[in-house]
């Protein structure tokens, strides 16, 4: 069984059987920066800290072309969707509570927009339910830990993706228990030679899938030669 990889993820949200409303975070369209972003889904989870996109229909970038392998098995071998949970910035609970920590007038938004893109920055603050108006002082400590969660643990909805027509590349394929590695050559069915994406292993974005395709291209091309 095949998938498709490091591919987009949609976040649109679906009222009635016949429309479809768009991305809950769709006014942030454009909106770019850097994340560690994680999908969980079972004993399936990976990690990624790189760049995070805000698009019109959900979520690109590298980190979340690197994790979406989890989001799309997630929803096609256990019927329900992986947990996408995003730290905003590199700061942790700790220095949070520093950083929102009562300081005479200074507002909340201030304090958040001072690491964050102005735009999600309020509307991290609305999402926690707090007006952007109010000021570190006025904070109540639930308030803030509400808050600090959404900036450091924060659950992005998503629906689905964005498959092949935007994906980087297959993942699934043949198991690599099934192939010699030297030679790349079935097990099963002898003569018949394999490489590259038919194979099941990708990497991250960057390069790494062009150099995967290339080397056991040129091992499986060797190898049919020598079979010759």
């Amino acid at each position: 069984r095949t998938y498709p990889a490091l591919t987009p993820l949609t976040a649109t949200v679906r009222r009635k059987p016949s429309t479809t409303d768009g991305a809950p975070f769709a006014a942030l369209s454009g909106i770019s920066l850097p994340v560690t972003l994680t999908a969980r889904a079972g004993t399936l989870e990976s990690t990624s800290t790189g760049g995070f996109l805000f698009t019109h229909h959900g979520y690109s970038g590298p980190a979340v072309l690197d994790v979406s392998h989890v989001a799309v098995r997630s929803c096609a071998e256990m019927g329900a969707p992986a947990r996408l949970v995003v730290s905003w910035t590199s700061l942790n609970d700790k220095d949070w509570e520093s950083a929102l920590g009562p300081r005479g007038s200074r507002t909340v938004l201030t304090a958040v927009a001072a690491q964050l893109p102005h735009r999600l920055a309020e509307a991290l603050i609305e999402f926690a339910g707090i007006d952007l108006r109010r000021t570190l002082s006025q904070l109540t400590r639930d308030e803030r830990l509400r808050l600090i969660d959404i900036l450091v643990r924060c659950e992005l909805p998503w629906s689905g993706d964005e498959g092949y027509g935007k994906a980087e590349v297959t993942g699934g394929g043949v198991r690599l228990s099934e192939i010699d590695p030297k030679t790349m050559e079935s097990k099963i069915h002898k003569g018949l030679f394999l490489c590259g994406e038919m194979l099941d292993a990708f990497g991250p974005i960057g390069g790494y899938n062009f150099l995967w395709a290339w080397a056991t291209g040129r091992a499986a091309g060797l190898g049919a030669s020598h079979t010759q």
